[in-house]
C-alpha cells in the first residue's frame, strides 16, 4: 500500500522573467515501512519537495497523495489536521 505518492509535482516561486523552477515533474511512491531519504546539492529543491509533500505548500502542478487522499481537495484546515494525525 502506498503512504504517499507525487504525481508529477512541479514548483515555480516567482512570475514571468523572474521565474524560478524548483521541481520539474518529481514523482514517488513510498510503501508502508519503507525508509526514504531525500539528497542533493543545495538548491535542488528538498526543501520544496519536503514541505509540499507535507501539505504545507502547494504544487505549482502535480498531485500528492496521503494514504490514497489528494492533497489539493482538502483546505488549509484539513491539511493542518491530516498532517497532525499522519505526519511527522
Amino acid at each position: 500500500m502506498n503512504i504517499l505518492e507525487a504525481i508529477d509535482v512541479t514548483k515555480s516561486y516567482g512570475e514571468g522573467e523572474a521565474s524560478v523552477s524548483a521541481l520539474c515533474g518529481i514523482s514517488i511512491r513510498i510503501d508502508v515501512g519503507e525508509f526514504v531519504s531525500i539528497m542533493g546539492p543545495s538548491g535542488s529543491g528538498k526543501s520544496s519537495l519536503l514541505t509540499i509533500l507535507g501539505g504545507v505548500e502547494t504544487p505549482t502542478s502535480g498531485q500528492v497523495l496521503i494514504e490514497g487522499t489528494s492533497l489539493s481537495n482538502l483546505s488549509d484546515d484539513e491539511r493542518t489536521k491530516l498532517r497532525r494525525r499522519r505526519l511527522g
